[in-house]
């Protein structure tokens, strides 16, 4: 060959090695260009996500479930969006959408049956079904129960049939460490008609919600238990003192301006445990301990017709109740007096009967607005000295008594600026 011919043979060959690089450039700059269009999807979606999450998640486990449900329909959206929190390895119901059945499907129920959200909180694995075989893309982790061995008998939704709708069930997890299967803390589960399939799009921002809300909903059970401990009393697991008051504040400021018809009563017990020093000496501590939980329950059955109760600290305790006159609250705590001298509290203890002392309780009943008038200053404080004040009174007539302020509390005078006397100069 001439050297003509290898010189155009060369120029080809770079021309066609010039194309090849343009080309292989092009793919590479296009799948960076994928990669940032990607990156940045995912960061406004964090953005969207990540903070209402935290937020929520220092409140408690309630309003961390409300959160989820309202950016999964917010960025993803179907018809009919559940999340499911793990009570004790069975899926209970933490929040939901409005539409369609979700509707008639109560909060805090747990969820029995053979369902696509059983097959998900097994393995913590997410899942997916409908009408044909589903579009998963290659790098989302999702199982397409379609396919699956066992997906027909135990991948189906939560109601109806397959055929009719798509079912996306999305764990929330917790890492546990290497080698070991996450902990599912939780299931968010979403439904769409068979006419409007679940994207790629869809299905990433899905999973990208239940690894954040895995995260927020742990930090939420530790805030409930943390403010769990704060609030219930670990041994009767009534209100601490603290708590009852804030209650009673908060109950009282509700109703002292309430313009409305609703009743405006509440009616405070202060209670004092007679001769429990004596059962401690006596018996010894373990035994103290058992009485108190036994009147606990005694009182918190008292309470769950209208009010909360409290354990104000040692041997007192409170009970807050609702909608009851002066009357009625007086006439309530006499049959209480009376059930806890007639009740054999102690009966399935190891105490002999022959060395028994008998349980009974003082008691002191002030009652809002009619001991304390609503315009005072402090009210629920004042309520709560008036009852203590009872109860000591019954102290001192002799325990085992209801004593209650036979005068009607007068009204504090307002006086708002620019009225009374003009001073004189």
């Amino acid at each position: 060959m001439s050297a003509h011919i290898w010189e155009s043979i060369a120029i080809a060959a770079a021309i066609i090695a010039a194309f090849g690089l343009g080309a292989w450039i092009r793919r590479r700059f296009s799948a960076v260009r994928a990669r940032a269009t990607e990156a940045e999807r995912k960061v406004a979606l964090l953005t969207q996500i990540a903070p209402s999450m935290t937020e929520a998640s220092m409140d408690s486990v309630a309003a961390t479930c409300g959160r989820v449900v309202e950016r999964f329909e917010t960025l993803v959206g179907a018809d009919v969006i559940l999340c499911f929190v793990d009570v004790d390895g069975r899926p209970v119901l933490g929040a939901k959408s409005d539409v369609g059945y979700a509707g008639f499907l109560r909060v805090g129920e747990g969820y029995e049956g053979d369902s696509i959200l059983t097959w998900t909180q097994n393995r913590s694995t997410a899942a997916l079904t409908g009408p044909c075989e589903a579009d998963v893309p290659p790098d989302v982790a999702i199982a397409d129960l379609s396919k699956e061995a066992d997906g027909a008998r135990l991948g189906g939704p939560l109601a109806g049939s397959r055929d009719r709708v798509w079912a996306l069930c999305m764990p929330m997890t917790l890492y546990r460490g290497y080698g070991l299967r996450p902990a599912c803390v939780g299931a968010i589960y979403a439904e769409r008609k068979r006419e409007i399939p679940f994207t790629h799009g869809d299905l990433r921002t899905a999973g990208l919600i239940s690894r954040l809300a895995g995260d927020a909903l742990a930090r939420a059970r530790f805030a409930d238990a943390v403010r769990k401990e704060s609030e219930i009393d670990p041994l009767t697991q009534l209100l601490t003192a603290g708590a009852f008051r804030k209650r009673l504040r908060e109950e009282i400021e509700k109703r002292r301006y309430d313009a409305g018809p609703a009743s405006k009563d509440i009616a405070l017990f202060f209670i004092d445990t007679d001769q429990f020093k004596s059962w401690n000496d006596t018996f010894g501590h373990t035994v103290g301990d058992m009485l108190l939980k036994r009147l606990a329950e005694t009182f918190q059955e008292v309470a769950s017709s209208g009010g909360f109760a409290g354990r104000n600290g040692g041997d007192e305790f409170c009970i807050a109740l609702f909608d009851r006159t002066k009357d009625d609250a007086v006439e309530t705590a006499e049959r209480l007096r009376a059930k806890v001298e007639k009740s054999d509290l102690m009966g399935a203890s190891q105490v002999s009967p022959a060395r028994r002392i008998p349980v009974t309780i003082s008691i002191g009943v002030a009652h809002f607005p009619v001991d304390v008038p609503p315009n005072s200053a402090a009210p629920a404080d004042r309520l709560l000295e008036a009852a203590d004040a009872c109860m000591y009174e019954s102290k001192r007539c002799g325990r085992n008594r209801v004593e209650f302020s036979r005068v009607r509390a007068l009204p504090r005078e307002v006086r708002y600026p620019g009225e009374g006397p003009i001073p004189r100069r």
